[in-house]
Parts: C-alpha cells; sequence; structure tokens
C-alpha cells in the first residue's frame, strides 16, 4: 500500500471549508445551549471555594499575595526603580500585568483535564462536550472580574485613571479567546496524553518569568527581547495595562492583529477539537 504525498496539501486544500463548517456548527450549538453554560459557569465558580469562610474573595487575596512578592522581588531584592513609576504605581504596573497571568493560568489549568473528567457527556445533545473547557475558562474570567473590581478602585484616585478603561472589553476578549484557544488544544490533547498536564504547569511557571508583569518590555535586553515578544501573553498585558493604566510599549495596531489572530486560533481550536471528539469514547 502506498501513500500519497499529495494527501496532506488535499486536507489543507480542505481546511478552510472544516473550520467554517465547524465554527458554524458551535456557533449554533452556543445559541441553543448558553443558558446552560452561564449557569454551569456560576456552579462552578461557587463550587471553587465553596466551604471556605471568604469564598470569592480568596481569588483577589491570591493574587494580592502574589503581587506582594512580585513587589518584594523587584523593589527590595533588585531595588527597581522606574523614572515614572513611585512605589504605589508600581504596585498598579504589576498588578496590572498579573491579573491577566492569573486568569490564563487558571482557565488553562482547570481546563486541561476537564474534557477527560467529563467524557459521559458525550452522549448529551442538551451540553455539547465542546463547552466543557469553555465552561472553565469562563469561570476563570468571572474570578477575574473580582479583581479588576479591586485594581479599579485603586486606580481611580490615581491620575493613570482616564477614558482608557473603556478598552477594557477588548483585552477581556483578547484573553477569553485565547483561552478558549488553549483550552480546546490541550483539553482534546490531555484525553489522549495525560502526561501533558504536567508539561503545562512548568510552562505556566515558566510564562510568569518571560511575561511582563513586574517589568516593562523596554527594559528587556535586545539579545533576549525576542523571547518576550514569541510570548502570547506579553500582548494580553499589554492590552490590560493600557486600558487600566493607559501605559503601553507597543503600537494600538498590534492590538488588531492579536485579536485577528485570537479569533482564528479559536475557530482551528475548535475545529480540532470536534474533529478528534469521535474518538474520545474510547478512552471512557
Amino acid at each position: 500500500m502506498t501513500i500519497s504525498i499529495w494527501k496532506p496539501w488535499q486536507w489543507l486544500h480542505r481546511l478552510p471549508r472544516a473550520v467554517l463548517h465547524d465554527t458554524s456548527s458551535i456557533l449554533s450549538d452556543l445559541k441553543r445551549s448558553w443558558r446552560v453554560l452561564w449557569a454551569l459557569t456560576v456552579i462552578e465558580s461557587r463550587r471553587k471555594y465553596a466551604g471556605s469562610v471568604l469564598g470569592m474573595l480568596w481569588y483577589p487575596m491570591y493574587s494580592a499575595m502574589l503581587l506582594a512578592s512580585y513587589c518584594f522581588v523587584y523593589l527590595v531584592v533588585f531595588k527597581m526603580r522606574f523614572k515614572e513609576l513611585g512605589s504605589y504605581e508600581y504596585v498598579l504596573f504589576a498588578f496590572s500585568g498579573l491579573i491577566p497571568y492569573l486568569g490564563f493560568s487558571e482557565a488553562v489549568n482547570s481546563s486541561a483535564t476537564s474534557v477527560r473528567q467529563n467524557l459521559t457527556l458525550l452522549k448529551n445533545a442538551v451540553f455539547p462536550i465542546e463547552f466543557v473547557p469553555v465552561k472553565f475558562v469562563c469561570a476563570a474570567l468571572f474570578g477575574l472580574l473580582t479583581s479588576l473590581v479591586i485594581l479599579m478602585a485603586m486606580v481611580a484616585p490615581t491620575a493613570y485613571f482616564g477614558w482608557h478603561v473603556l478598552y477594557l472589553p477588548v483585552a477581556v476578549a483578547e484573553l477569553f479567546l485565547f483561552g478558549v484557544t488553549v483550552a480546546w488544544t490541550l483539553s482534546a490533547i490531555t484525553v489522549l496524553l495525560p502526561d501533558v498536564v504536567q508539561i503545562v504547569n512548568i510552562a505556566l511557571l515558566l510564562l510568569m518569568f518571560l511575561s511582563p508583569v513586574g517589568y516593562s518590555i523596554d527594559m528587556v535586553p535586545p539579545r533576549v527581547r525576542l523571547l518576550v515578544y514569541l510570548n502570547p501573553l506579553t500582548y494580553l498585558i499589554e492590552s490590560f495595562r493600557y486600558a487600566l493604566l493607559g501605559i503601553r510599549f507597543m503600537p494600538m495596531w498590534v492590538d488588531a492583529v492579536v485579536l485577528a489572530a485570537c479569533v482564528v486560533g479559536a475557530a482551528l481550536s475548535g475545529t480540532f477539537f470536534r474533529r478528534l471528539s469521535p474518538i474520545f469514547s474510547d478512552y471512557e
């Protein structure tokens, strides 16, 4: 039996049609099941902190403790100083970069094993299996909003508060679409290869140091700056930091490219998930 070398090219030729078909099916299912998705998102958000005294307040408290660690390292250990930022302004600077990282990290960590743990939903006609990872991404963003409210209250009395806060929906949309892209891809692969979860944990730890949370892009040495630019979280942090503080180190048109890339990525990952889902039942 021979394998035609043209077969991959034929598959790529059919890819746009497959993406359009599957994306249309996902949107149709979302229109039918969005109420169930919303209800399950609320339940998941409450379940995570069920039984704890502080409940949802643990999310901003966790952010605040990690922020304190960042400030200690950069302001005390490294004795880093920004010419245009004082200590309080630096807290705002670091917090505005930490929030999108934590939101993405929570979304990826919780959604990576979500499909493998819910394979019984394969036969559920009310809630399609592809919305299980989306549920965890939405729950992560729900927790992220509590930290955003606190940060906006901290920014309000400063000179950094302005009309650029209206840009926040764009930043949240980028984070949501990128989170869904990664969630669909990883949750599908994890069904087949559970060890991927361990790699994800290590990758998220590395991304925390490669992301411009406690430093600005222009502070990175030129010879290694490419690593920061190759990190997708860099662009998400830029969008959030501009929306919250009006500070950015990249031109505005970059956000349009990032948003378009996130839309394409979500469509491709959704197609990948749906095409792989028929074999999930073999691992049930």
